[in-house]
């Protein structure tokens, strides 16, 4: 059913159930109570559920529980979170169904010490890896495969879920989630560094909400608004990180600090993208990349066919529930009389008004997606404007400060570009800048950002980057653009100048001494990375 036809039907049915009686519907969770499922606690604490007309039982997974996909073949559970290895299931002919996801990015990470000297994943070649079974950690194998490194060369050791195997040295990398086990390092005061996939071009969903597929058949208003309910709770979830970590520790998880939760419910939101992505999206283009990789590492067999794997609602057709609210009471049969004379008008005019409201929606999207695009991005290269830069600089760095992250800028200017535009002209000049733009973005990690900050000048910030990590990247993108403006018979180079941010150090003086040490790189005779010193030792 259409979410406006839905919510019309719950306002005029708020004591009522989809069923005569409430169905007792049973949630199997992924693992131990945590912000990670903040959505189904809100759905059930805020009656939410209840509003439906259900009655849901949240059941604590973890190493000893039973494990999600099994239970809901097995027909012990209605609904599970599963990982997206769940595809797998379906293509082995299973009647699972993907409802949503509701991670649009995998959390899963390689976490190392960053007293370990591994920074990428070809430093991970002989090391000992700790990962979880299966078809579990296989973003992380993803990850290796497309960066070239052979599996044969790893030591792969089962977890032990144990992270003082990480500690105390028995294992090089831990197959970790980034909300979660930084957390538990940070609290030991240990310095660590995450290797994650999507930095690499591997990009799965996470906790998908799933259903059998019979249960779809025999109940999809159930299923319906199960969905919805859950959505409405994440939406509630996300929009209140604070007070719902708070009643998850009351109700769900009293052994959790509310500072770890809170550490969990700011990784989700990065995670989940509310902002940029409708809650529970799936796309079936990736879905099909996701198979086809789980295909490519031997978890499942080709081809991949997805038929009637990702999820359709069946409900908006079902005729009978009118008749089903007539076990109610008189009231209920009155109400199923009217709405059988008038559904059918009623159905239209909500879908017509809901079909208009989307287009509207569309285009304030649309509309405000090219404001934002305007106001943050330059218009020569399309890299964010100073403005832009300065915004997410700063809360970079006020959340570097909070969680004791590195950061870095990297401060950048090409040499002798003023005789190209007196040469050649500005139209040449600025095709320069255009390809020099393209060349910083191929070089940078995901979580990196690039601006043009005036002229011929960019800059570039490193969250979670060491001056290690940042003198690399400025000794990447030094080279890239030498070797690109050679080969075209250019001459172009670039000085970089590198600083990191120190203990108490504001955004005004971070820059000022990245751009002091990109003098230093033009004074050195350019075409090279000069590092600013700490603060301490400025």
């Amino acid at each position: 059913m259409h979410r406006a036809a839905w919510t019309v039907l719950l306002g005029l049915l708020a004591t009522t159930s989809i069923h005569a009686a409430e169905p007792d519907i049973t949630l199997q969770l992924r693992w131990k109570h945590q912000f990670q499922f903040a959505g189904y606690y809100v759905a059930k604490q805020e009656g939410l559920y209840e509003q439906a007309g259900l009655s849901v039982r949240l059941i604590q997974g973890g190493p000893d529980a039973a494990k999600p996909l099994e239970a809901l073949l097995a027909g012990e559970v209605d609904f599970a979170i599963a990982k997206s290895g769940v595809v797998i299931e379906r293509m082995r002919g299973e009647p699972v169904v993907a409802l949503a996801a509701i991670m649009q990015t995998s959390p899963n990470a390689w976490l190392v010490r960053a007293d370990a000297g591994i920074h990428t994943p070809l430093d991970l070649v002989g090391k000992r890896l700790m990962l979880m079974p299966g078809h579990e950690s296989a973003e992380l194998l993803a990850m290796l495969r497309r960066e070239g490194v052979d599996l044969d060369e790893l030591e792969l050791l089962p977890t032990s879920h144990d992270l003082d195997d990480l500690v105390e040295g028995r294992v090089d990398a831990y197959d970790a989630y980034e909300t979660n086990e930084p957390w538990q390092l940070k609290r030991k005061g240990i310095d660590y560094h995450l290797i994650k996939p999507r930095a690499y071009g591997v990009n799965f969903y996470n906790d998908v909400l799933v259903a059998h597929e019979s249960l779809i058949d025999q109940e999809p208003a159930v299923v319906d608004a199960f969905l919805e309910a859950s959505l409405e709770g994440w939406r509630r979830a996300l929009a209140e990180p604070e007070k719902t970590a708070a009643m998850i520790q009351a109700n769900y998880a009293p052994e959790r600090s509310l500072a770890h939760l809170q550490f969990e419910a700011e990784g989700l939101a990065e995670l989940i993208m509310p902002e940029l992505v409708a809650l529970g999206h799936m796309n079936p283009g990736r879905w099909q990349s996701i198979a086809e990789s789980y295909v490519a590492l031997g978890f499942a067999d080709g081809p991949v066919d997805l038929g009637g794997f990702l999820y359709e609602s069946r409900s908006a057709t079902d005729y009978t529930m009118a008749y089903r609210m007539a076990a109610g009471g008189f009231f209920l049969l009155l109400l199923a009389s009217l709405l059988a004379a008038h559904f059918a008008r009623l159905n239209n005019r909500l879908r017509r008004e809901a079909a208009r409201r989307m287009a509207v929606e569309e285009r304030l999207r649309e509309h405000q997606a090219e404001l934002f695009r305007l106001a943050n991005t330059d218009a020569l290269t399309g890299l964010w404007n100073r403005h832009r830069f300065e915004e997410v600089a700063g809360r970079e760095i006020r959340r570097a400060r909070r969680y004791g992250h590195p950061l870095s800028v990297i401060f950048m200017d090409l040499d002798h570009f003023k005789p190209i535009n007196d040469q050649y002209g500005h139209a040449a000049g600025d095709d320069v800048l255009r390809t020099v733009a393209e060349l910083i973005r191929e070089c940078l990690r995901e979580s990196d950002s690039v601006c043009r900050w005036g002229g011929e000048e960019f800059l570039v910030l490193v969250p979670h980057g060491c001056p290690e990590d940042a003198y690399r990247l400025a000794e990447r993108i030094r080279q890239r653009v030498k070797d690109c403006h050679d080969a075209e018979g250019g001459g172009i180079t670039a000085s970089l100048g590198v600083a990191s941010l120190g203990e108490s150090e504001d955004l005004h003086g971070l820059l000022q001494r990245a751009d002091g040490a990109l003098y230093q790189a033009k004074e050195a005779g350019r075409d090279r990375v000069k590092v600013a010193r700490p603060v301490s030792d400025s």
